[in-house]
């Protein structure tokens, strides 16, 4: 199906900046796509001026801009509407997952060893204050199954949290798979899809997944500060709320605009609040810019197709590969179909600082790509999204090879 969209067009629409470098680089940050820009600036409008009958009506119109980033979400990830809350980042909603599932002292938490630090940090902090254990996967391939976790959970095991697909070797897990063994277990299963969202399909319906949270500034095409968070309605009993906001409260007869009004309104009450995942935001006036920029990125992955997004991407990836390999370069990423999104690592030369020297040139001649490592795993990270096309990747390695030729070749080089 993906073969009826025209990639390029959609391209040169939305994000002119590609046709003056090429950027294999979202997996850090994104470019956002013309329709969200245009959104923001409409709103910065708004803010100038006031088309409603007083600032407090001013100011609820302001929060209802948000509600799109919620319905696109949702539809995204095959979720409810009360399971989807917006999040400042993925370490926001991290935090959420931290302090509201309830450790004790002697449990234990399982992640690996491949994450992006903000995965394990706020449990990392916990053990200043609780005697709990952080069990760290690794695997003798770098891969993550279920029978990896089986290894090290035991009765003390309450939560794991991973990334849906590893940052520094592009490992997706089967989340299917996974999320069922931990239901199974009575095991919380907590995950960052920052490297996923936009990129390959979540079905929250398919996978069980107690909480996911992604920031959706990278393959989410939204670098405004505001992401997703999602917790399973089944979950949300079993997370405490982490903040107290009027916004997150049960709203009162009449709305807001009349409670205000209220000549015998109390700031101290027993205040309600639903049951939904939007009683894990802050609650405050939030940021508008980048719930309207999600709302519109998100917009445009669902506009374009999740299920053809991923077909797209797998396919530019594979092309990827196959180039690197050509040119002599080793892969990390592994191939295993399924088990990837955007993100292909691969090495050039055993020496990092050889490489890095690449990555360097690389970028002076506006070819964009990151080198990324976490517990010695990692190399050149090339993000294949959905705008990228096979000339960049050309782009790319033509780059490569003029300039491994002038390095010449080293005798640690695997060509």
């Amino acid at each position: 199906m993906s073969n009826i969209i025209d990639w390029k067009k959609i391209r040169k629409e939305e994000f002119p900046v590609l046709e003056t470098m090429t950027f294999l680089d979202a997996a850090c940050v994104s470019f956002a796509p013309q329709r969200a820009v245009n959104a923001v600036k409409a709103f910065a409008d708004i803010t100038a001026r006031q088309d409603e009958a007083n600032s407090s009506a001013h100011h609820i119109a302001m929060d209802s801009l948000r509600s799109k980033a919620y319905v696109e979400a949702a539809r995204l990830f095959n979720a409810d509407p009360e399971e989807i809350a917006l999040v400042e980042s993925t370490s926001h909603g991290l935090n959420i997952a931290a302090q509201g599932i309830e450790l004790a002292d002697g449990d234990s938490i399982i992640t690996t060893n491949l994450e992006f630090i903000q995965v394990a940090l706020p449990w990392c902090m916990m053990r200043k204050e609780k005697k709990i254990d952080i069990r760290v996967c690794r695997t003798s391939d770098n891969r993550f199954s279920v029978k990896d976790f089986e290894k090290l959970a035991d009765k003390t095991t309450k939560i794991l949290v991973m990334s849906t697909v590893e940052w520094c070797n592009g490992w997706a897990s089967n989340l299917k798979e996974i999320g069922d063994w931990c239901q199974k277990n009575d095991i919380m299963f907590v995950v960052d899809a920052v490297q996923q969202m936009g990129v390959t399909k979540i079905d929250t319906k398919d996978c069980h997944i107690d909480l996911l949270t992604a920031g959706g500034h990278k393959w989410g095409n939204s670098p405004y500060g505001t992401g997703i968070l999602y917790v399973n309605k089944d979950s949300l009993d079993k997370i405490k709320q982490s903040y107290g906001g009027y916004l997150n409260t049960t709203v009162p007869e009449g709305g807001w605009g009349a409670y205000w009004e209220k000549c015998d309104a109390q700031a101290v009450s027993d205040w309600t609040f639903p049951n939904t995942a939007r009683k894990y935001e802050i609650g405050g006036t939030s940021n508008y810019p980048g719930a309207i920029a999600l709302g519109e990125s998100l917009g445009l992955v669902n506009e374009l197709g999740i299920e053809n997004i991923q077909e797209h991407v797998w396919e530019i990836g594979e092309y990827c590969m196959d180039e690197i390999e050509a040119i002599g370069g080793t892969l990390i990423t592994h191939r295993d179909p399924g088990c990837r999104a955007g993100i292909i690592i691969a090495r050039l030369y055993d020496d990092v600082e050889i490489d890095r020297r690449i990555m360097r040139e690389l970028h002076a001649r506006k070819i964009f790509i990151a080198q990324r490592f976490t517990d010695n795993v990692g190399g050149f990270r090339i993000s294949c999204h959905w705008f990228n096309t096979t000339e960049d990747i050309d782009a790319m390695i033509t780059a490569m090879k003029e300039i491994i030729a002038l390095i010449g070749r080293s005798p640690d080089y695997k060509g």
